[in-house]
């Protein structure tokens, strides 16, 4: 579904005008950090309205697909597990929830505004709550990197910037209901590397061994050569080569002190997913 959008009748003068106007919002709020080295990009939806965006999104993913429910304690244990990693995010303007949907799919993701989401078949298929924290930080990561919210721009142009700039309330009705389609679209690869590189980055902070990843990724890998296509489909298929995606891990792996105390919590993460197995 493409948005359109009206045709008005402005003079130059006016479009000048428009122009000169973007960039100083761009200059005063719509640079915002979005990379794992401080990087910066040009925001043009604000804060407030990606987390609207991201409120529909929820509503549209939670009629599309069931939400687990059958054991809270491990719900809980999941939502623990996202709290601790994004407590050590780069963007705390956003509150970040975490929602298990039951699925056998191997999958998660994010929706703009903090909305992550992961599923049961993923959480079956990892070994240890590291490999899941390394999950979930990367789709922390692509909130802090706006990656869906950079993908609508893109895809709607100055348009998009112009009629929010000047308060058009309906453009941002018409881009949540489609919001959802660019959410399960596939992401771009400098995108994915660059969420992998803020999942080492928030592992590590929280305590976590961020190699654990890296053992995620081989699993997946493993599972390559037997598994049913729609069993394969979501994270793992949406992705750059996960072998491109070891090597670049353990290129920036050196960079972290692996020395001292990192956890896995093997034995705690498969009592606790003892449910779903």
């Amino acid at each position: 579904m493409r948005i359109r959008y009206r045709r008005t009748d402005r003079s130059p003068r006016s479009g000048l005008l428009l122009v000169v106007a973007l960039l100083l919002a761009c200059q005063l709020s719509g640079c915002a950090t979005t990379g794992p080295q401080g990087q910066t990009s040009i925001i043009l939806i604000s804060t407030q309205e990606e987390i609207t965006l991201g409120m529909s999104v929820d509503q549209n993913i939670r009629q599309e697909y069931p939400v687990y429910s059958a054991d809270p304690e491990l719900v809980a244990y999941v939502q623990e597990i996202g709290a601790r990693v994004a407590a050590y995010s780069d963007r705390q303007d956003v509150a970040y929830t975490f929602t298990v949907l039951d699925s056998e799919v191997i999958n998660a993701f994010a929706a703009p505004g903090g909305f992550i989401y992961i599923t049961t078949g993923l959480l079956r298929s990892a070994r240890n709550e590291a490999e899941v924290a390394g999950v979930l930080s990367h789709e922390t990561g692509h909130v802090v990197g706006r990656h869906s919210v950079r993908r609508i721009q893109s895809a709607y142009g100055i348009a998009l910037a112009a009629d929010l700039l000047l308060g058009d309330r309906d453009t941002l009705q018409k881009i949540a209901q489609v919001a959802t389609g660019v959410v399960l679209l596939k992401n771009g690869r400098d995108d994915e590397f660059e969420a992998d590189e803020f999942s080492l980055k928030y592992n590590y902070a929280a305590g976590y061994d961020p190699r654990q990843i890296i053992g995620f990724f081989e699993t997946l890998l493993e599972l390559q050569g037997g598994a049913s296509p729609a069993g394969m489909a979501g994270w793992f298929s949406t992705h750059p080569a996960t072998e491109d995606r070891i090597a670049a891990c353990q290129t920036l792996l050196q960079q972290y002190d692996l020395a001292r105390p990192l956890e896995v919590n093997r034995a705690r993460f498969l009592a606790r997913t003892q449910a779903l197995r």
